[in-house]
This record gives C-alpha cells, sequence and structure tokens, in this order.
C-alpha cells in the first residue's frame, strides 16, 4: 500500500502529460518564403525595395516563415537562390516569394531584374534577367498545395530606350491551381517607389499582413483599397488567384485540398484520326510511307508517318534512364503528316513577319527564341490561311517518328550521335541549317539535337497501362523534346524529356508541326 502510495505521484505527472498532449494546439504547417530586394541598380536606382525587402522578412519571420532574404543580387545569386527555394518546398508546406525592385515584360513574360545587369537590348533581358516562370516552376515541381508570389516590380521599365517595343509594367502570369500571384499594380501598368521607408504597395501589405483571422484575399483587398486611395486611382494592386483552400497569415491556419494528379485525356477534337484525302472516288487509299506533301502558303514539306504500336519510354536500348522515362509502355498511335524539318525563320517570317531568333543566320535555319506560346500563336495565325490545319505533335507522336516508327534507337536514327545530330561537342554553339545532318529512318531531319521542339502535351508522369493516341491535357508545365545544339549526349537521347514552362524561350527553342487534314 505505500509502495502503491509513493507511485501516485508519478502516476499524475504522467496523466498531466497526456492531458496537455491532447488539448495541445496542431503544429503549424511549414512555411518557406525566398524574399528578394534589389536597389542599387548602375543607370536606375531604387530607393525602396531593399528597405522593403528586410521589413517582410521580419514580418514574416514573426509569422512562423522559414525566410531567405536577398538584397542587391546578382543574377546568378537570384537564380541559385530560387533553385534552393525549390529545393526546400519539396521537403513540404506552404511557400511565398516576394521581389521588390525593376521588373521588365518581354514578349509577354515577366523577368526580374538583378543589379549588374548588362542590358542592352530585349533580345539580352531573355539571358540577363530571371524569368518569373522559373519561380512557378520550382513551385509547381514541389507539388505544395498552396503558393504565393508578391511582386512589387512594376515600375518604369529602365532600358525602355534601348527596347523596340514600348511595353510598360508586367504581365499577366496564370497561376496555377493552389497559388496566388499578387502584383503591386495592374498589368501593363507601373506602381511608384514611394515617398517614404517602403514603397506604397508593401507598405499597405506590412501594415495589414498580421491582421489576425485576415483571409489572404481579404488581405490584398485591404492592401488594394489603401494603394488606390494614396495614389489617386493611379495604382490599383491586382491578383491572379487560383487558391482551392483558406489561408490567413495570422490567427489561422490554411485548409488545402491537394491538386488532384495529372490525368490523361483523349487526343483533342481537332485532332482526328487520318482521312482519307479528298479525291473523286468513294475510297481513297490511305497514305504510305514515304509519301510527301507540301504547304503552298510557306512551302514546308511534310512527310507521311505511318501508323503503328511500339514501346515508348526508355528501355534498354536508350542508355542511363531518367526516373520520368519509366515505365516503359505501349502506345498504339494513328498514321499522320510530320513536318520534314524543324519550322525555319523563313517559314516563320512569312507568317509573322518577324524574326525572333537569336542566331540570325538564314532563312534555312531553324527558328529559335520561340516559346510554347508562341508556336501555338503561330499555329493559329498559319491555319487561319486556309491551306490546311497544322498543331503540335503529342509527344507519343514524336518519340514514335523520332525513332523511324518507334524502332529501339537511342538517338532518332540510330546510335551515331555525330552522324545525326548538331549537339554540344559538334554544333560550335549554334544552331545550323536544317537538313544538314543524315535522316532518321522515315526520312526526318534534326529531330535529334539543333533546336529541342515542343511538344502539345502537357508535362506529365508516364502510365504503365496501354495507351491509344494519348494526350496530357491536365496541369501547367509543358514539354520539349529532341534536346538542341546545347546539349550533351545524355540530353538529346529519343527517350529524355525537358520539363519547360509554356512561356521560356531560348536560343535553342524551335519545333515542327503535324498537319491534321
Amino acid at each position: 500500500m505505500r509502495r502503491f502510495a509513493r507511485l501516485l505521484p508519478l502516476v499524475g505527472l504522467v496523466l498531466l502529460l497526456l492531458l496537455q498532449s491532447a488539448f495541445a494546439a496542431p503544429q503549424r504547417e511549414r512555411r518557406v518564403a525566398l524574399i528578394i530586394g534589389n536597389s542599387a541598380y548602375k543607370d536606375a536606382p531604387l530607393k525602396n525595395p531593399v528597405n522593403d525587402a528586410r521589413d517582410m522578412a521580419a514580418a514574416l519571420k514573426k509569422l512562423g516563415f522559414e525566410a531567405t532574404l536577398l538584397t542587391d543580387a546578382t543574377m546568378q545569386q537570384m537564380e541559385s537562390a530560387v533553385r534552393e527555394f525549390g529545393l526546400k518546398l519539396r521537403q513540404g508546406g506552404m511557400g511565398l516569394f516576394y521581389y521588390a525592385g525593376h521588373g521588365v515584360q518581354v514578349g509577354g513574360n515577366n523577368y526580374l531584374v538583378p543589379v549588374k545587369a548588362v542590358i542592352q537590348s530585349e533580345s539580352d533581358v531573355k539571358y540577363g534577367c530571371l524569368d518569373a516562370g522559373l519561380v512557378l516552376g520550382k513551385m509547381e515541381d514541389a507539388g505544395n498545395g498552396l503558393n504565393l508570389i508578391i511582386l512589387d516590380a512594376c515600375r518604369n521599365n529602365p532600358f525602355a530606350r534601348s527596347f523596340r517595343s514600348a511595353e510598360q509594367g508586367l504581365a499577366k502570369m496564370d497561376a496555377p491551381t493552389g497559388s496566388l500571384i499578387a502584383y503591386a499594380t495592374s498589368p501593363g501598368k507601373t506602381a511608384a517607389d514611394g515617398d517614404g521607408k517602403n514603397g506604397l504597395y508593401t507598405k499597405h501589405l506590412l501594415k495589414n499582413i498580421a491582421t489576425p483571422g485576415l483571409s489572404v484575399e481579404d488581405l490584398f483587398k485591404r492592401v488594394r483599397q489603401g494603394v488606390a486611395g494614396d495614389s489617386a486611382r493611379k495604382q490599383v494592386p491586382w491578383e491572379a488567384s487560383s487558391l482551392i483552400g483558406q489561408f490567413s497569415f495570422a490567427g489561422g491556419e490554411q485548409t488545402v485540398e491537394q491538386p488532384k494528379p495529372l490525368a490523361l485525356a483523349p487526343a483533342p477534337k481537332e485532332v482526328p484520326k487520318q482521312a482519307p484525302p479528298p479525291a473523286a472516288e468513294p475510297k481513297a487509299a490511305e497514305p504510305k510511307a514515304g509519301d510527301t506533301w507540301r504547304d503552298p502558303t510557306t512551302g514546308m514539306e511534310f512527310v507521311w508517318v505511318p501508323g503503328g504500336t511500339f514501346e515508348m519510354g526508355c528501355g534498354s536500348w536508350a542508355g542511363d534512364c531518367k526516373a520520368d522515362e519509366k515505365p516503359v509502355h505501349v502506345v498504339r498511335l494513328d498514321g499522320f503528316w510530320l513536318g520534314r524539318f524543324e519550322v525555319t525563320q523563313g517559314q516563320w517570317q512569312i507568317i509573322m513577319e518577324s524574326n525572333p531568333s537569336y542566331f540570325k543566320e538564314g532563312d534555312n535555319f531553324p527558328v529559335e527564341m520561340v516559346s510554347w506560346k508562341d508556336a501555338k500563336g503561330y499555329i493559329s495565325r498559319l491555319n487561319a490561311q486556309g491551306s490546311a490545319k497544322f498543331r503540335l505533335p503529342t509527344e507519343a507522336e514524336w518519340e514514335y517518328a523520332a525513332r523511324s516508327g518507334g524502332k529501339p534507337e537511342k538517338y532518332a536514327g540510330g546510335n551515331d550521335l555525330g552522324l545525326v545530330a548538331w549537339f554540344h561537342s559538334n554544333s560550335g554553339s549554334s544552331t545550323h541549317e536544317v537538313g544538314t545532318k543524315a535522316p532518321n529512318g522515315l526520312g526526318l531531319y534534326d529531330m535529334t539535337g539543333n533546336v529541342r521542339e515542343w511538344c502539345e502535351d502537357v508535362y506529365g508522369p508516364y502510365p504503365s497501362a496501354p495507351q491509344e493516341n494519348p494526350v496530357v491535357t491536365v496541369g501547367w508545365s509543358r514539354l520539349s523534346r529532341g534536346g538542341s545544339w546545347a546539349f550533351v549526349p545524355e540530353m538529346v537521347r529519343a527517350a529524355y524529356r525537358l520539363k519547360e514552362q509554356p512561356n521560356s524561350a531560348y536560343g535553342d527553342s524551335g519545333f515542327r508541326l503535324v498537319r491534321t487534314d
């Protein structure tokens, strides 16, 4: 009995700890933030972005964020920080990216300007400034449920005099599922740097961000009201949102419905099975391997790719496989017309009356500096000409055609890379005229190397079940195939997949077309 009495205090302590554990507040989900503020520009310095960034970092730390602060950062520092930010997001939690400083739009894409950037023309921006799409891409790669991007970067373009266009402010960006993008002012407008310690937009953001229980939507509404009032409505903040849960910076946790996984969908309606070409006879014979057709508007030549069934993905023939190149799965495709060459600069200029290419070497060189969205714009204009209808190849069509009709080929046309492709070791760091390397077994040129080629699909994981005419349509990121003049051998394999943002464009980004009627 005495022994039991001595144990009573210990039993009571255990019960107390259990009760405290039972009634303890739930642990807050991890919060990760990257904050960048650039002020010390040589030709167009700004007063407040560094102050804004420091104050935002301090406020977010008080609200439980793991905040990384960068001030007056170079391009290398910004890019490295964004990639590290993406790695942290993969460990879970919500993400927040804040930027204050100069920002510009070129060709409908937004770029954040580092200090020490040397920008003499619009084409320099794509290489000397950080594409805001990289931030979106890293957030999407992480697969977390909630992300916020705040851009106080809509000040006057400091390079406007050297630009051909007169675009002001930032362009609208689509917010992927579970994200919100907040701008200091409306798309295409400019924002004030502010007369006080902080910029006008960030001043009101700091004023309201710690309000208990205030939802993120109501927070930005308050910020908009404050900024519009102080600027006599000359500056009106704006947001693009696809949030699917609730979030409050202070006094309330986010409730996030995880986005649904990417799904395979049937091919678009505008991509029907290849119909027999018009003819006087009731039934015209389907084209056969080796048949060609030339577009009367652009002179673009197309080759008939007979339908068939093949094993898509990285098999034993393809060398070392990446995770997203598996599993190998069976795909059946109908026949289709595919461009013999990559779209050239001359063919682009016929339709668009401009040339975006970095390497302007001649009409027979592949057009580059073309985003997925740019390619879709070209197709829309070309289709309006009325000679035929065109689209980008699906990823399955591209790989099937590259491997000479689904053969077990490491590169497009065999295993001798130097014979079939311009790549890192032989390109001289530039594009080359189309058709100057050997074709593959279907008579198609440059499907390995020269410029990487956009596909119609959204990037997604491969299925394991057999597929028929597949195309992935749900998601944000796109993909290109084939590698380029800048890529090492591993990255120009026929199985290699490159995940990209639809608005990204580089000096090795091109495409070829499928004719659909």
